[in-house]
């Protein structure tokens, strides 16, 4: 990782800053490794345990401009700190909620959202859920039925969402929902607004799916709810123009469940190396036969592409580009 950081990076005052995430992920983890997470899940350890080391270490500030106490580097620090913990088998989609759902606040939130909402990150004393996904609107979010209506200072939330990971523990959740009906065709968009939702309101319904994500952290939910009060100051950007804004927010999400993705495809690829240099049922090792080896290195191949390709796109986006 730190050749392909120096390769990318050399030009760009990030790189001192990235190559510093390497060597605190390489610290962290010599603590945290599989068998802390095979404790977690047999329920003699809790996965609190390595977001608090993550905190203490500065690492969920990553993405966070300095002025607000964070490290800054962008989404690239954010996606390579995720990259990093795939690789040690320990990556998971509850880390990487609050990295996006925070992102959209940065960028459209006021000063006294981002300090109610994203400096608590940081220090891991907050988080974040995201709810998008209803029974009748996955990807295409222009179909949610969800409505918030504005009752004097207050907004009256209704409605359900689904597939929410990490209903039961995030603080917050980030809910997209309509403010007015949908007006179809090319104004499908408008009458949608993005709110910031305290998960502990009242009128809030929650059903566990049995659904098994890997990890038990990342449990998904059914979330009912039944005029739920959202304050004034709740919207986050202008009313009618949340997709704008929840798109800032699934923007870096493609970038860090890539990172996920990738991380965990090198962990796989190095435990699946480690065993055919060690199984020997013939007499030598399987990985010195070229039907094994062919494919490993396709996928070798095939890894090192897709992160350069990320990685590329997040220095372009980070930068103003479009990626």
């Amino acid at each position: 990782m730190r050749n392909l950081i120096k390769q990318i990076y050399s030009d760009s005052d990030q790189c001192d800053l990235l190559l510093g995430v390497v060597d605190a992920v390489d610290g962290l983890t010599t603590h945290f490794d599989r068998e802390y997470v095979k404790q977690c899940e047999l329920g003699k350890r809790d996965y609190r345990e390595l977001y608090q080391a993550m905190a203490d270490n500065g690492l969920l500030g990553l993405g966070i401009p300095e002025q607000y106490g964070g490290m800054g580097g962008g989404v690239t620090a954010a996606v390579l700190l995720s990259d990093l913990l795939g690789q040690k088998g320990l990556a998971s989609l509850s880390q990487i909620l609050s990295a996006f759902s925070r992102h959209a606040i940065l960028m459209h939130g006021t000063e006294e959202q981002i300090q109610s909402y994203v400096v608590p990150t940081i220090t891991g004393q907050k988080s974040f859920c995201i709810m998008a996904t209803e029974p009748d609107a996955g990807t295409n979010t222009f179909a949610i039925t969800s409505r918030a209506k504005k009752e004097g200072d207050v907004w009256l939330l209704n409605g359900q969402k689904t597939f929410i990971t990490q209903a039961d523990t995030a603080d917050y959740g980030l809910v997209i929902t309509r403010t007015e009906e949908s007006q179809g065709g090319d104004k499908r968009t408008a009458g949608i607004s993005l709110f910031v939702l305290d998960m502990k309101s009242k009128g809030i319904e929650r059903q566990k799916l049995n659904i098994s994500l890997g990890r038990s952290e990342d449990t998904q939910w059914h979330v009912f709810f039944d005029d739920v009060e959202l304050p004034h100051d709740a919207l986050v950007g202008s009313e009618g123009k949340g997709m704008a804004v929840m798109f800032d927010a699934l923007n870096p999400e493609r970038f860090l469940v890539a990172a996920l993705a990738l991380g965990f495809s090198e962990f796989v690829l190095n435990k699946t190396l480690d065993y055919v240099k060690q199984r020997a049922p013939f007499g030598k090792p399987t990985g010195s036969y070229q039907a094994i080896q062919h494919p490993l290195a396709n996928n070798r191949i095939h890894l090192d592409a897709a992160r350069l390709m990320l990685y590329q796109g997040t220095k372009i986006y980070d930068t103003g580009g479009e990626a």
